[in-house]
C-alpha cells in the first residue's frame, strides 16, 4: 500500500475527511485536479450544527474573524416565508447562520491539515478507480504523466460529477433540474442601498433592502417572474444571483455574459450600467440527487459526490461537512484497526437518511418560492404553522442540522442519536463548554451526577474515552452520557448497557 487513505477532492468536504482522519493518527493522501485553491465565494453560510462542529474542532474563532452580514441576525427561513425559523429551543451557542466564504472555510482547514503534517497535492487527477477485496487503485494523472496509487480506502469528495462516482458506475436518482439560474460576484458601481432609494413604487414593493448592503426579492417582468438577489460578501464584492425567462432560455453550458448580468438589473432594478467588474459567473439548477449508498466496499461518497440539493440556503456545503465530521473518525477506527463490527457502515445508515431529509425539505421550499399566485393559499396556510412554536421549532431542527437524531433501537433514552447540547459545565478545573471536551476528536464519558465519575466500567476504554465528571446549571435529562468524536450520545442513563456501547462504538477493552 502507498498509504492508507486516499481523499479525492480538496473542497472543504475532503480537507474535512482529511483533517479527522489527521487528527485519530492516519495520515491521508490527499489529491485535487486543481492546481490552486479556488478563488471562487460559492457558498456563503455556515448552519448553526455546522458552526458547533467546527467550534468543536476549534476552527470557528478564525472564520469569524472573516464574517460577512446576512442579515441582522442571520435567520434561517422556510421557503422564504415571513416567518423566521427559531433555533433557541435547540439549546445551541449559535442560533443563527454565520455568513462566510466558503473560500474562507477551506483555506482554515486546509491550514488545519497543514499543522497535522498533511499536505494536498494539487495537480493530481484522479482518471480510474478499481478495488479489489484487499485494497483501492487510483489511476492519478499530474503534469509528469500518469501514476497508480494503492491504498486501503479511497473517499470520493470529487463533488456533483463525481469521477469516482462514475468510476463505480452507480446510480445517481433523483430529480432533474427543471430551472436554471445565475450566479455572479460582481463589483458594483454603486452600493445596492443607492439603487433601492431609485427604485419606482412598484419594484420597491417586490425587492426588500437587507442588513449589510443586501437585497432581494421576485420581481414581474417581461414573460414571467425573476428571482433577484444581491449579498454583501469581502472587499467591495457582491454576489448576484437571478432567475428568469431569460436565463432558461440560454443553454447551461454557455458562459455567462456580461450584457445577460445588465439585463437582469434592468428587469429586477430598472437601472442601467450598475457593474464595474464581474469576478466570475456560472450557471447551475435546481437539481436533486442521492446515491442510493455511500459504502461501495473500501470506496466511500461524501459531499457533492454522494448528493446534490437545490442551492437554496447554502446547504451543500454545510450537509458536505457534517457528513466528514461524521465519516472521518469512523474510517480512522476502521483503518487503526479497533473499530468493532458494522462502525464503518453506519457512515451510510446515519447520513444517508440525514440528506434525504433534507433533500425532500429543500425541494418543498423551492416550490413554495418558484410558485405563482396559485400557491398563495399554501403560503398563507404554512406562515400560520410556522406561528406555532412545535412546527416552528420542528422545521429549525431540520434546517439548521440541530434537530437531527441518528436511528436508534427503541426504547432508547431520549438523548440517544441526537447532539449533545453544549453545555456550560462546571468542573475541578473550573468552568468548561462541552465543546472543549470534543477538541481531541475521542469519545467522552461525562457524569453531571456531582460525584468523582465511576471509572469501574469505563476505565476499560480509558485509551480511547475521556472520563470527567462536571456538573451543568441545565438539566439535559441524563446523569451520565457517553458521547463519540462527533458530539452525539451514543448511551445514557443505563448502567447494565454501559459496556455494551462501549463495546459498540469503541471496540474491544483494553
Amino acid at each position: 500500500m502507498d498509504t492508507d487513505v486516499i481523499v479525492v477532492g480538496a473542497g472543504a468536504t475532503g480537507l474535512m475527511v482529511a483533517a479527522e482522519l489527521a487528527l485519530a493518527g492516519v495520515r491521508p493522501v490527499v489529491l485535487e485536479t486543481l492546481g490552486a485553491r479556488s478563488t471562487q465565494s460559492r457558498a456563503l453560510n455556515l448552519h448553526p450544527r455546522t458552526s458547533e462542529i467546527l467550534q468543536a474542532r476549534g476552527l470557528l474563532a478564525d472564520l469569524l474573524e472573516h464574517q460577512i452580514v446576512l442579515g441582522t441576525p442571520a435567520h434561517s427561513f422556510f421557503g422564504a416565508l415571513p416567518v423566521p425559523l427559531d433555533c433557541h429551543p435547540w439549546r445551541t451557542r449559535h442560533p443563527y447562520q454565520i455568513g462566510v466564504l466558503q473560500t474562507r472555510v477551506e483555506e482554515r482547514l486546509e491550514r488545519r491539515l497543514a499543522e497535522l503534517g498533511v499536505t494536498v497535492s494539487r495537480g493530481h487527477e484522479v482518471t480510474a478507480v478499481e478495488q479489489d477485496p484487499d485494497g483501492v487503485t487510483a489511476t492519478v494523472r499530474t503534469a509528469g504523466g500518469e501514476r497508480r496509487l494503492r491504498s486501503r480506502y479511497l473517499v470520493g469528495c470529487d463533488g456533483g460529477r463525481s469521477r469516482v462516482r462514475k468510476a463505480l458506475a452507480v446510480d445517481f436518482p433523483g430529480t432533474d433540474g427543471s430551472r436554471l439560474f445565475v450566479a455572479a460576484d460582481v463589483v458594483l458601481a454603486r452600493p445596492p442601498e443607492r439603487w433601492h432609494a431609485e427604485l419606482d413604487p412598484e419594484r420597491r414593493r417586490h425587492l426588500r433592502l437587507l442588513p449589510g448592503n443586501s437585497m432581494a426579492g421576485v420581481v414581474p417582468g417581461p414573460g414571467g417572474r425573476l428571482m433577484f438577489s444581491l449579498r454583501a460578501l469581502e472587499d467591495g464584492v457582491h454576489r448576484l444571483s437571478f432567475s428568469g425567462p431569460a436565463v432558461q432560455r440560454i443553454p447551461r453550458e454557455e458562459p455567462v455574459a456580461e450584457a445577460e448580468i445588465l439585463e437582469a438589473i434592468r428587469t429586477a432594478c430598472g437601472l442601467d450600467s450598475e457593474l464595474k467588474e464581474v469576478r466570475w459567473a456560472s450557471r447551475f439548477s435546481d437539481a436533486c440527487r442521492q446515491v442510493e449508498r455511500y459504502r461501495h466496499g473500501r470506496v466511500l461518497l461524501a459531499g457533492d459526490a454522494a448528493h446534490i440539493i437545490v442551492p437554496l440556503g447554502g446547504q451543500g456545503l454545510n450537509l458536505g461537512l457534517q457528513d466528514a465530521f461524521n465519516l472521518g473518525w469512523k474510517l480512522a477506527a476502521e483503518v487503526s484497526g479497533w473499530a468493532p463490527p458494522g462502525l464503518l457502515d453506519t457512515y451510510h445508515t446515519e447520513r444517508h437518511p440525514a440528506a434525504a431529509v433534507l433533500l425532500r425539505e429543500a425541494r418543498a421550499q423551492f416550490s413554495l418560492l418558484d410558485g405563482g399566485p396559485e400557491l398563495t393559499p399554501l403560503r398563507e396556510v404554512l406562515i400560520e404553522l410556522l406561528g406555532l412554536p412545535e412546527t416552528n421549532r420542528h422545521l429549525a431542527g431540520v434546517v439548521s442540522g440541530l434537530g437531527l437524531r441518528h436511528p436508534v433501537p427503541d426504547g432508547a433514552h431520549p438523548l440517544v442519536g441526537r447532539r449533545l447540547p453544549d453545555l456550560d459545565l462546571r468542573t475541578a478545573d473550573g468552568p468548561l463548554p462541552v465543546h472543549r471536551l470534543l477538541r481531541g476528536g475521542r469519545g467522552v464519558f461525562l457524569d453531571l451526577s456531582g460525584a468523582p465519575a465511576d471509572e469501574d466500567v469505563v476505565g476499560a476504554w480509558a485509551h480511547r474515552v475521556d472520563i470527567r465528571a462536571a456538573t451543568a446549571a441545565e438539566d439535559i435529562g441524563a446523569r451520565q452520557v457517553l458521547v463519540r468524536p462527533d458530539g452525539h450520545v451514543c448511551w445514557a442513563d443505563d448502567r447494565e448497557r454501559l459496556a455494551d456501547a462501549l463495546g459498540r462504538w469503541f471496540g474491544a477493552p483494553r
